[in-house]
């Protein structure tokens, strides 16, 4: 039996949240690279998958970008109907609970593309393996062209907050060696 869902349709989530303020079109270069890739995935659906009208874009960003985006987006030929927007999460931490709670309820949930920065291929793992695991999720990054201090900065908010499960755990582990410490000492 496979470890994984079987997958009915497509999700691109186009995460494009930025602090850039004084940038042309309202976009920084680094999230015109990220609406290219999303082009480029949909293009690729839309010319290979059989289940390719079942694909959706979530763009995940503030009011104001979301708007621009969606209009390049719409310039590039995608369809108005399959275009969401997801305003609430202000992290990847928040868009990945806001997307496990919308696909865990479905039977066979879609194909999910994420595409960001390839900076954010790290926290992107991290959050895969804790939060979606046995789910069909694949990575597209974006180049970005940044200095590495900002991208530092921007790096910081994404970073996921060790949670209860994470402590559990490391209790657990420090118990087993001192109980494996007790029961086998060294130098006997």
């Amino acid at each position: 039996m496979s470890e994984y869902h079987f997958t009915d349709g497509n999700l691109i989530i186009l995460y494009a949240i930025h602090g850039s303020t004084s940038i042309e079109d309202g976009l920084p270069d680094y999230i015109n690279e990220r609406i290219k890739v999303c082009i480029d995935i949909y293009r690729i659906i839309m010319r290979s998958k059989p289940d390719k009208y079942k694909t959706t874009i979530i763009i995940v960003a503030n009011r104001k970008s979301t708007q621009n985006i969606k209009n390049k987006l719409l310039t590039a030929g995608v369809d108005e109907k399959i275009i969401a927007a997801d305003c609430v999460s202000e992290n990847m931490a928040q868009t990945f609970d806001h997307l496990l709670n919308s696909i865990k309820t479905k039977i066979n949930p879609p194909y999910i593309y994420f595409v960001g920065s390839v900076w954010l291929r790290d926290i992107y793992d991290s959050m895969v393996f804790s939060k979606l695991k046995g789910y069909r999720v694949q990575f597209q990054g974006a180049l970005d062209h940044r200095p590495f201090d900002e991208v530092e900065r921007e790096k910081e908010l994404n970073i996921p907050k060790k949670g209860t499960r994470y402590y559990k755990r490391k209790a657990k582990d420090k118990a087993i060696d001192l109980l494996l410490n007790h029961i086998f000492p060294e130098g006997e």
